[in-house]
């Protein structure tokens, strides 16, 4: 029997189970588009933006004055840009012997200034944008100095970066620009030596060193680069000896020739006196008692910056007399201090020799190099302490935040840019995100006017002697004049009192806070006790310029006028900034009928402020008392420019023209008071003299009448209601205006 074959079973395929899952190759092609270089840069930028935000609704605050608002360069907009490349950094406000020469934060108020005015929501504006950019310039430069290959970390130092609520001060105060610029330029630098370090493009190496130069003349922080650069160069990123050596020649070119210019500028000004003292009141390390405290003092402070960065607060906006007090060498926080500094400095070298490209030698090289300028221990510093002085030392910490979660967080090599979105990374990121974010959004709402700023520190550090007189100025001149409630502005004035005389309490030799009590009793017509106020503070400090022109504001409320006006020449040398010096002394030689030294001061004070009416008023009137009316009548126009709602303006030109005998324009401008102001009686006792002098004498009748009925009292002009009777021949009706002239003027007679 045969057998039976097996048929052959067909080779049918078997099909997968359908999938909805990617490829794993797929999916880490996602990850690393979704955390590419510029998607980071973006977030980083959109988290900057977001954190300060609500600065915009701020207004000016603390050293915005000197540099923006009240800069006499800086509000000339774009044509002072020469002036203010060409001289000291405060000239525009003040002159000081030793200045500074930091004119790129200046140039471009001025620019803002030119299309925006005095807006500070543009300036707050601009400093966020700087932030960010401040921002992803630090991320991209660690994206380079770990070799792209730790994208992550240097993302996460660069978010550390952004939220630490230290910078607040840097972002929410307008007029720290400079040390905003300063910054981003400098790591601007750094990027583009890297770039040429990579490729060996000498445009890079150039651009490098110009962008230093922006940097230090932005501020001069940036001056610690020349210890960073030729380590990062020659240390880590030195795959080429010879660049490496065209990098930190480039660097050393852009310093030189900026100290050159600085050295320059500040001595054409007499302004680069090192030995200038430094004011006790801004830095109380000037008068330590011993050696041994201020060096124990200075390391308290170092300390302070140390804590600040591990917990940030309080945030003060001033560290003044007496809110760091003096310690000795015995004080523990001293002395833990000086060891963790000794330590980070040892630590830092220790690494280097066994690892020339350790990343935890350099954030302590950043952060030690960054805080060393502001020690306070190679010479004092215009501040004992501030939170500004912190910006680029929080570099390094910021770094070493990084490296620590990298180690003792991911525990590997964080080469793998999608470990931020790890939940162990994100247990960290986000409660610092949400922590420091939250203290960042609400100390910039601390910022939103200088009273309120004050105020809210002066209760976290209650001895601090200026930050009562900062919270007394801003109520005596600045709430002061915007509240219109006569009993809210005394209410206001007796709390600046209290507040000067608890600052007096702290350090009663405090000038500054006499000089502002001096100008309250002046304002509350307390001569004896301002004047008394005000000799005081001149005996503290001779060369105040306020002091000076304080105490001959009070002589000239009292008529001293010869007094005053020695007092306010010496203000003026002192600081020939000081356009309310000029008219003072200006009102004094006005009030001794000194004419032409009158006008010379108005004209002067008028360069600061052009758009000043009563400046303009008052030279007119100084003219028209010279009897020089065509110059009054240019004067008085200038007026009606600035007011052209002004009725006294009116009368007043009118009255030059009737002086000068153009009836008719006088006519004009006596009619246009009268338009402006019906009741107006100067200006019809006028208006009847003009129209009797060019012969209209019914007129004029008319309108000595309606004076009279507007003011019965006075008689002054009833002799020309009699003369205009008798000119149109009715000389019943001259008769009997001239009877009642004679009641008033014994000597007058009808022609």
């Amino acid at each position: 029997m045969a057998k039976k074959q097996n048929k052959p079973v067909p080779n049918t395929a078997v099909k997968q189970p359908v999938s909805n899952q990617k490829p794993a190759v797929k999916i880490a092609k996602e990850l690393t588009d979704w955390f590419s270089v510029k998607n980071l840069c973006i977030a980083l930028a959109v988290i900057s933006v977001l954190l300060y935000a609500n600065t915009l609704f701020n207004s000016y605050a603390l050293d915005d004055v000197m540099v923006l608002k009240d800069n006499m360069y800086v509000k000339q907009g774009i044509k002072a840009i020469p002036e203010l490349l060409s001289t000291p950094h405060m000239r525009g406000y003040l002159v000081i012997p030793n200045d500074l020469y930091r004119p790129l934060s200046l140039v471009m108020f001025a620019i803002e200034y030119q299309f925006f005015g005095p807006n500070p929501v543009v300036g707050h504006f601009f400093n966020i944008l700087f932030f960010a950019g401040c921002v992803i310039m630090l991320f991209l430069f660690l994206n380079k100095f770990f070799n792209e290959q730790k994208t992550a970390i240097a993302f996460i130092a660069a978010l550390v970066f952004a939220v630490h609520p230290i910078h607040t001060e840097v972002v929410a105060n307008i007029k720290s620009r400079d040390e905003l610029m300063c910054y981003f330029f400098a790591f601007l630098s750094l990027n583009l030596f890297m770039n040429y370090m990579k490729g060996g493009k000498m445009s890079e190496l150039l651009l490098g060193a110009f962008t230093l130069f922006l940097s230090l003349i932005s501020k001069e922080t940036a001056i610690n680069f020349l210890a960073v650069i030729p380590i990062l160069f020659f240390f880590y990123a030195n795959e080429n000896k010879q660049r490496s050596i065209f990098i930190v020649s480039g660097a050393v070119a852009a310093t030189a020739v900026f100290m050159i210019i600085r050295t320059v500028v500040l001595s054409m000004y007499h302004a680069n006196e090192p030995s200038a003292t430094t004011d006790f009141m801004d830095n109380a390390l000037a008068k330590a008692p011993d050696m041994a405290s201020k060096f124990a003092t200075e390391f308290f402070v170092l300390g302070k910056y140390l804590k600040l960065m591990f917990i940030p607060y309080p945030l003060l906006c001033n560290y003044s007399f007496n809110s760091i007090p003096f310690v000795g060498l015995g004080n523990i926080w001293a002395l833990l201090s000086l060891a963790a500094y000794l330590f980070m400095g040892v630590f830092c070298i220790l690494r280097l020799v066994k690892n020339k490209k350790d990343p935890w030698a350099f954030a302590i090289l950043l952060f030690l190099s960054g805080i060393a300028l502001f020690s306070n221990l190679p010479f004092l510093m215009g501040a004992e302490m501030a939170e500004r002085f912190a910006f680029f030392a929080s570099t390094g910490f910021c770094i070493a935040v990084a490296l620590a979660i990298e180690q003792w967080i991911i525990k590997a090599q964080a080469t793998d840019v999608a470990v931020i979105k790890s939940s162990k990374v994100m247990a960290i990121l986000i409660p610092l995100l949400l922590i420091f974010g939250g203290m960042t959004v609400a100390r910039n709402s601390d910022w939103k006017d200088e009273y309120h700023l004050y105020k809210t520190d002066l209760e976290k550090s209650p001895n601090d002697a200026r930050l009562h007189q900062y919270v007394a100025t801003a109520l005596a001149e600045t709430n002061y004049f915007e509240e219109t409630d006569t009993t809210k502005q005394k209410e206001m004035d007796k709390e600046s009192v209290t507040l000067l005389n608890q600052a007096l309490a702290i350090y009663p030799n405090f000038a500054e806070a006499l000089v502002e009590l001096g100008r309250v009793y002046d304002r509350q017509r307390r001569f004896p006790e301002a004047e008394a106020i005000d000799l005081k503070a001149l005996a503290i400090n001779p060369n105040s310029s306020t002091a000076n022109n304080n105490i001959a504001s009070v002589y000239i409320s009292t008529g001293r006028f010869r007094e005053a006006i020695g007092y306010l020449i010496k203000s003026i040398a002192l600081n020939p900034n000081f356009k309310f010096a000029y008219l003072n002394l200006a009102n004094s030689y006005m009030q001794v009928r000194q004419f032409d030294s009158a006008i010379t001061n108005y004209k002067l004070m008028l360069s600061f402020d052009p758009n000043f009416p009563d400046a303009y008023q008052q030279i007119a009137t100084a003219y028209f008392q010279k009897q020089s009316f065509d110059s009054a009548i240019t004067y008085f126009n200038q007026v009606i420019k600035l007011k052209p709602d002004d009725a006294n303006s009116y009368n007043n030109l009118g009255a030059a023209y009737l002086n000068t005998k153009r009836y008719p324009q006088a006519i004009e401008q006596f009619n246009k008071t009268l338009s402006i102001n019906p009741n107006y009686v100067s200006a019809y006792s006028n208006l009847g003299k003009a129209y009797y002098s060019s012969g209209q004498y019914a007129t004029a009748i008319s309108i000595f009448n309606k004076e009279l009925s507007l003011n019965p009292k006075n008689p002054s002009d009833i002799p020309y209601i009699a003369l205009s009777y008798q000119k149109l021949g009715k000389m019943a009706e001259a008769k009997q205006y001239e009877a009642i002239a004679q009641k008033f003027y014994a000597n007058f007679k009808l022609e």
